[in-house]
């Protein structure tokens, strides 16, 4: 599959034909046939927005998770909680996507209250209730550990690996047939991952995406520093 609007276009087609149910992590006991789609932000809030606005006009439904702990975003600030606001605004639902690197050498209790405390910060931010957390990179001790938090739904619960199909884009790279087993109608419920840092409107290698998203960023801190730094232009320049 690649990793173009049209093909998720086609994606989500073949879901509806497949007559699966796109649902949340709360609400997904309520249908037969199911679909959990899930997106992991790592890097861009505007691509995340991207593929939001996108699925609101296919009517579907999803749930994006954000990291409080990254160098690429802050959900606090103005321009980045601008962009959360409108992808609630599109329906979906914002979760927290959890890296226990920020919290290294801390034991599995102490990242449990870690990350009770962290979807509450972001339920402050987005003025939403937080409902769900998924894991950034994991550890396999987090992963074999099947934690239960008060308050939230483990999005790598044990249940949503043995009683869903896992399929998931990491790394730009689809582990297995993902249109081929939606069209095989094989297994009543599916859980999805896709990164929408990946996505765009033409087909591009992993290899531009990333230099072409390292070569904007000068860009950006120069309009980051031109909104905040009186006569910016004046003294760079001279």
């Amino acid at each position: 599959m690649e990793f173009t609007y049209n093909a998720y276009r086609s994606l989500v087609d073949l879901l509806n034909k497949g007559g699966y149910h796109f649902v949340g992590y709360c609400d997904e006991a309520s249908v037969d046939r199911a679909v959990i789609m899930r997106h992991d932000v790592d890097f861009c809030l505007s691509k995340a927005l991207a593929m939001a606005e996108l699925e609101h006009k296919l009517r579907v439904k999803s749930t994006y998770f954000v990291l409080l702990s990254t160098d690429f975003y802050n959900v606090f600030s103005k321009r980045s909680n601008a962009l959360l606001t409108e992808i609630l605004a599109c329906g979906h639902d914002i979760g927290l996507h959890f890296d226990e690197i920020r919290y290294q050498g801390a034991n599995l209790p102490s990242l449990c209250s870690a990350m009770v405390r962290e979807a509450g910060l972001l339920a402050e931010a987005i003025s939403a209730d937080v409902k769900a957390v998924s894991m950034h990179r994991p550890s396999k001790a987090m992963l074999e550990s099947d934690i239960s938090l008060p308050g939230l739904v483990n999005s790598y619960s044990s249940r949503f690996f043995s009683e869903y199909k896992y399929l998931s884009d990491s790394r730009m790279r689809w582990r297995e047939d993902v249109k081929g087993i939606v069209s095989s109608k094989e297994f009543d419920k599916l859980h999805i991952l896709t990164h929408p840092f990946w996505y765009s409107e033409e087909s591009e290698t992993a290899q531009n995406k990333l230099r072409h998203f390292i070569a904007a960023a000068g860009a950006q801190r120069r309009c980051y520093m031109d909104e905040n730094f009186t006569a910016l232009n004046e003294i760079i320049s001279g």
